[in-house]
């Protein structure tokens, strides 16, 4: 998902890139209470009827799936922003804050989309300089990438005001 967000009043446009995630944390709640409701009445029903080694494995079941709930929903929360200024494009990754950063001059900075070298694999957007490069959007489909990489390289070829 991309979010291109403009100031008319300066030349600072900024892109804020992040994972199309259609489960929200509240959501995720409500399934896994719903799936562990279930899956623990299920195991006392066949505990209570002697089959007692049900419960560890329901148990165990249930910690991997609300991990995998976690993790999935944690990488959801990814951000790439890409900060076009007068002179600087700044590119930063994180979650909830900056991680990593890189600084490119403006009038320098190259957007690269390369083709992949097998037919079905993803194309990869970067922006490079002089040798150094980052990737972004990794978590797009093919055609927003395409259209972020339009977008940046009509921005920074056009004159800031």
């Amino acid at each position: 998902m991309i979010e291109k967000q403009c100031d008319p009043a300066s030349p600072v446009c900024r892109w804020v890139i992040r994972p199309n995630c259609s489960l929200t944390w509240h959501g995720a709640v409500y399934i896994y209470t719903a799936i562990f409701v279930v899956c623990t009445a299920v195991a006392v029903i066949f505990a209570l009827h002697g089959f007692w080694p049900v419960l560890p494995f329901t148990g165990l079941e249930l910690l991997v799936l609300g991990a995998g709930l976690y993790l999935s929903l944690q990488r959801g929360e990814d951000r790439e922003v890409v900060t076009l200024g007068a002179e600087t494009i700044i590119v930063e990754k994180g979650r909830y804050k900056p991680r990593e950063r890189w600084e490119f001059p403006r009038a320098w900075a190259r957007v690269l989309l390369e083709r992949p070298r097998i037919a079905w694999y993803p194309s990869c957007l970067a922006i490079g300089y002089q040798g150094k490069r980052v990737e972004v959007g990794q978590f797009l489909n093919e055609m927003e990438r395409k259209t972020l990489a339009k977008a940046l390289e009509e921005s920074i070829h056009r004159k800031p005001a």
